[in-house]
């Protein structure tokens, strides 16, 4: 029996404690070395051979070799399968060996179904600028792909091999969910798929499902019965997924409850129940198999099978499994899948969408409507990849496992028409999910005031010095790659802000999940734009983070701290302390890489209860004006022979102003540039030009400058005030996000590094 060449398994369910395993520079570089074994073995421009074969006849077991079928009826499809697989892992288009096989591709008179359906996601994989081309390309192989479809009642609307499959060859779940993926590739690229073509496909996947089990076999058209297979039952499972997608959009918009999908259910659960076999390299078809768990895992949205980090998983397995020469598998294809699935299995994630619980207090909490639009965010997704021209995916999370689980994604998303309920543990993972760099969205559905009221609530909760306010009309959430002025009837947007930085984000009217359900992008498109705004602001504009590159750092319990140091957090009324998060995240840097242990503690200015620190920060995102109590005690910390260290938070303007005026009257002088060969900066551990600044920083005022600009002021003849009026505290948070006036994660750190350092005695 022929190789099902392509499958989609499933991945779900709850997220186990644990870190990442693999470290993006591994995977880097086993793409690197896969893409040289690909290209090692190109010819004429392409991969195929330079003319089809016959069609190979099966031996006395019944088997028939695989190179034997790609050389045949599915000639063209290795190339194909080469050029996608590079596409997908990052490479050019105009690259003269991609674009030599894409030549080949453009007028190979290919005719096989699983040839064909590779072919079509090439055209799909293709930037912008050449889709007017490859729209063309795609209609002649969607034309192609219908061709092939059984048009006998036995059959119908399944695929086999070839258009002139006839007679008893029948129909298999494997060629037929393949070519499903090619035409949904070609409807992608503007090339339009009958309706009727994914109603009859729904029907017909439905009625072959196993009613005892909820899987697929390969056939149920041949003489023999056939035994239900894990990517047999994948394949009927992401077939749905996408059928459901063309068909049952509309039905989801009303605000009913999670609507459950009962066949798609069966299936993933009884993948789940046979998810062990899926990640043993020692199966027939291993790499294939791999590939089709981060298929159905990017249709799903799903981070886990049963308990598995699926991709964390799969790609332990093909590091541990790749040869000498780069290469995986016994056949370049397998090479193919492998590179599929370590790319595309870690493409940056948009937002994840968190599913949760109400009357969480309880011994027995309520599923909540988090999932009422459960295409809301795969659409949205969808067109945010298109219009930003690169591959993006999104993830459902949930509350169970450790918070760095939800940072694959910049924006952890909520949605519902009810009142939100946290349990008090849920709640503190919100909280430093977003201390720690994250932002929080919510969406009313059906504009329900119950999750609105919920939400704010939930928000001064977790953060009660701040409020919600409408997002000023100037905001530069509204001023990312689409502007406000543009739209014709703009969004209603609410945010709480810790003075630098959005912390929440709530869509509380108009129900824009409503049209991402649906795919409803004309007269709608504000919706659209202003999250692909929202995903740029949390991005700083720049590329996105692979899955599993993180700048969250935890301390390493095998590491002995050597020394510790006190530092006071001073206390006072104007938002004295808007990033938690960075200072402990400092710590664990200081622990890790320097056995130095931080004690940060918060000291109330004023009353008295400095002694004994020599290092203090002060900070805030306000015009700030100290009572003479508190300035005396400044004073006193400094001239007794503390350090203090002041920054303006996000690097406001204002409250970088007030700031100086204070420190000139404790220090008695105004804070000066400090020079470059101060001992400070010799603690930096890099050279003074990889001292750099956020975009924001240098397209406001700061352009190409780079190097430290810290100030100082003297007291009894030594630096006793470090004064940044750029942010350093976001920056020790160690997120990408825009309008932060300062510098760069990398650079923050370096510089509060070298002032604790110092602090510490390290000369």
């Amino acid at each position: 029996m022929r190789m099902n060449w392509l499958c989609f398994v499933v991945c779900f369910v709850v997220a186990p404690e644990g870190v990442w395993g693999q470290s993006p520079k591994d995977i880097d570089q086993a793409l690197r070395r896969a893409k040289a074994y690909l290209y090692s073995i190109q010819h004429d421009g392409n991969w195929d051979l330079p003319q089809r074969g016959p069609e190979p006849k099966e031996n006395a077991r019944g088997e028939i070799s695989q190179i034997d079928i790609m050389n045949s009826s599915q000639w063209g499809g290795l190339t194909a399968l080469v050029a996608y697989s590079l596409l997908q892992a990052g490479e050019s288009p105009q690259d003269a060996r991609v674009a030599s096989a894409l030549a080949f591709l453009k007028t190979a008179e290919v005719n096989g179904t699983y040839a064909l359906g590779v072919r079509a996601l090439v055209w799909q994989s293709m930037p912008a600028a050449m889709r007017k081309e490859t729209l063309e390309l795609a209609k002649r192989d969607r034309d192609l792909l219908l061709k092939n479809m059984r048009t006998d009642e036995r059959c119908r609307p399944f695929f086999r091999y070839l258009a002139d499959d006839t007679g008893d060859t029948g129909s298999d779940h494997s060629a037929s969910q393949f070519a499903v993926l090619g035409l949904w590739a070609a409807e992608q690229c503007g090339a339009e798929v009958p309706t009727a073509f994914w109603k009859e496909t729904e029907l017909a996947w439905l009625k072959d499902q196993d009613a005892g089990g909820g899987g697929w076999s390969y056939s149920n058209t041949f003489s023999q019965r056939m035994p239900v297979t894990p990517s047999m039952t994948a394949a009927g499972v992401a077939t749905l997924f996408i059928t459901n997608d063309y068909l049952h959009g509309a039905a989801a918009v009303e605000c009913r409850g999670n609507l459950p999908h009962k066949a798609i259910d069966a299936g993933l659960a009884w993948l789940t129940a046979h998810a062990d076999e899926t990640f043993d390299m020692k199966n027939q078809f291993p790499f294939y198999t791999l590939y089709g768990i981060e298929r159905i895992g990017l249709a799903s949205g799903y981070k886990y099978l049963g308990a598995i980090d699926w991709y964390q998983k799969g790609a332990a397995a093909l590091l541990a499994s790749q040869e000498a020469d780069g290469s995986w598998g016994a056949a370049p294809y397998d090479t193919c899948f492998a590179v599929l699935f370590l790319a595309r299995g870690r493409t940056p994630v948009l937002m994840n969408k968190l599913e949760y619980g109400i009357d969480t207090h309880g011994d027995t909490p309520r599923e909540g409507h988090w999932n009422q639009r459960p295409r809301d965010v795969a659409n949205l997704t969808r067109w945010t990849g298109r219009q930003l021209e690169r591959e993006l995916r999104w993830q459902i999370v949930n509350l169970k496992g450790a918070t760095a689980d939800l940072h694959d994604a910049p924006i952890l998303y909520l949605s519902g028409n009810q009142t939100l309920s946290f349990s008090a543990a849920d709640e503190e993972k919100l909280r430093t999910f977003v201390r720690q760099g994250g932002l929080i969205l919510g969406n009313a559905d059906c504009s329900n005031p119950l999750f609105a009221t919920s939400f704010k609530k939930l928000g001064s909760k977790l953060f009660p010095p701040y409020e919600f306010r409408a997002l000023p009309v100037g905001h530069l959430i509204y001023e990312q790659n689409f502007l406000r002025k543009n739209w014709r009837n703009p969004p209603q947007v609410q945010g709480l802000s810790n003075g630098a930085r959005e912390l929440m984000v709530l869509l509380p009217a108009g129900d824009p999940a409503r049209f991402w359900q649906t795919g409803a992008v004309a007269g709608h498109e504000a919706v659209y734009e202003l999250m692909a705004n929202l995903f740029l602001y949390c991005t700083e504009r720049r590329d996105p983070r692979t899955r599993g590159d993180s700048w969250i750092v935890t301390k390493r319990p095998e590491v002995t701290a050597t020394r510790t140091v006190k530092l006071a957090r001073l206390q006072h009324d104007y938002n004295w302390d808007p990033e938690p998060g960075g200072w402990t995240r400092l710590a664990a840097i200081l622990h890790n890489e320097n056995q130095l242990d931080l004690a940060v503690e918060p000291v109330k200015l004023g009353e008295g209860k400095l002694a004994g620190y020599k290092l203090a920060h002060l900070t805030t995102t306000a015009k700030v004006k100290f009572t003479d109590a508190q300035r005396a005690e400044l004073k006193a910390f400094v001239e007794g022979g503390g350090t203090l260290l002041v920054d303006a938070a996000g690097g406001d303007p204002l409250a970088a102003e007030s700031l100086e005026a204070e420190l000139t009257a404790v220090a008695g002088s105004k804070p000066t540039p400090l020079p470059l060969d101060d001992p400070l900066y010799a603690r930096l551990g890099v050279s003074a030009d990889q001292i750099v600044y956020r975009p924001y920083a240098m397209k406001r005022t700061l352009g190409q400058i780079k190097g430290p600009r810290l100030r100082g002021a003297a007291v009894k003849g030594r630096t006793a005030v470090l004064f940044s009026p750029e942010d350093l505290s976001v920056g020790l948070v160690g997120q990408s996000v825009d309008g932060i006036f300062g510098y760069t994660p990398a650079s923050a750190v370096a510089i509060v590094k070298a002032v604790v350092m110092g602090a510490a005695g390290q000369p």
